[in-house]
């Protein structure tokens, strides 16, 4: 069966948050899902955030029997023995009901703090390994890798049941990692096109190394905007292209990439293209990109194949997109809702569009 899950972004009060988290506990969610973040995301205005990880310990009391997820953590802030202590007790918390999202990291979180994150998809994939040698053993751990080395390490109590990982990767490296050593695929904002060619990649692995496809979970995060007045969708829809403009490998997955593409995104930013990763880049950053000299590119994909593979629409087109994802496999959607919460932006507020996605999006795919 096809589940849905809620991430409760942005956190500038405890108060906000809970009360975010007593609407989510009503509604037909089946997790919530909190982001770890120092700062905002590169280019947009908001920086609050409290920490996730004490924030769970509240809403396992204010939503029991709900799953809880981290969407997503890094392997750079925590060691991996850190980390899969937390992990563990939130597993307790919940009665078993955690699942820890991890990506290989956000430049936002990591560059302006000076925090080591070279070689991140490797650092990753040896983060999961340990985690889940230290939740298998328990005791008497010894791991020998390139980033992290423990000597008969400890960590106990075990958890109650298994405690699924998955990575939000979106390139070709965290894809692989993603095969090789976690339970589930969860990339962040990723246009259909993409996570179709994406899931095909992932699934050929598997079946590759012998894994088995029916334990692993095909899940996406995606941000969500529902109005039904065209000039305000038109609006989210250029600032969806600023953010894809930061993303050439998506343009290049949907077929509107030319070789000399490449010299203007050197020219504009200095990265290249291949290179160009939410990891490389924090707000500083983008302060010095030449982002007008991008979006000329841009402007050459059409709007309505921007639309169509983004969760942007009235509810009529999001019912249809969810349904898209589904007939290609898709298990697990979490949603991350961007209209703003004021009543200025009624009568399609935050609170507007959860309830109208409890209600007449998520029993389509669900009852």
């Amino acid at each position: 069966m096809v589940k849905f899950g809620i991430e409760l972004f942005y956190s500038h009060s405890y108060d906000f948050l809970r009360q975010k988290v007593q609407t989510a506990n009503k509604e037909i969610w089946d997790s919530i899902w909190l982001p770890d973040h120092l700062s905002g995301i590169p280019g947009a205005a908001i920086d609050d955030f409290l920490s996730l990880w004490p924030l769970f310990g509240s809403i396992a009391e204010l939503a029991p029997g709900k799953t809880l997820g981290s969407c997503v953590t890094d392997p750079h802030r925590l060691h991996p023995a850190a980390l899969a202590q937390i992990a563990t007790t939130l597993n307790h918390m919940t009665g078993g009901k955690f699942i820890l999202g991890i990506g290989a990291g956000e430049g936002m979180n990591l560059k302006a703090y000076n925090i080591p994150y070279d070689h991140a998809v490797s650092k990753m994939k040896e983060s999961i390994e340990l985690m889940k040698l230290f939740w298998k053993k328990g005791k008497r751990i010894t791991y020998d890798g390139q980033f992290y080395k423990v000597n008969k390490a400890v960590l106990l109590p075990q958890p109650i049941s298994e405690i699924p990982i998955w990575v939000a990767g979106n390139g070709p490296n965290s894809r692989r990692v993603t095969a090789e050593v976690a339970d589930g695929w969860m990339p962040l904002g990723i246009l259909f096109l993409s996570y179709e060619k994406g899931k095909e990649e992932i699934t050929e692995i598997l079946k590759s190394i012998g894994r088995d496809i029916e334990q692993f979970t095909f899940a996406v995060f995606q941000r969500i905007y529902i109005n039904d007045e065209e000039d305000r969708l038109a609006e989210q829809l250029q600032g969806t292209k600023v953010t894809l403009a930061l993303q050439p490998s998506l343009i290049k997955d949907i077929g509107f990439w030319k070789d000399e593409y490449e010299e203007i995104y050197c020219q504009a930013t200095g990265v290249k293209c291949d290179e160009m990763s939410l990891l490389k880049y924090d707000r500083e950053d983008i302060g010095r990109f030449n982002v007008n000299q991008i979006m000329p590119i841009i402007e050459t994909i059409p709007d309505q194949l921007i639309r169509e593979n983004t969760m942007l629409g009235n509810t009529e087109e999001i019912i249809r997109k969810v349904q898209k994802f589904i007939d290609i496999g898709t298990q697990y959607f979490i949603f991350e809702i961007v209209n703003g919460a004021s009543s200025k932006n009624a009568p399609f507020t935050y609170w507007d569009v959860a309830r109208i996605l409890s209600e007449e999006v998520v029993p389509n795919f669900t009852e």
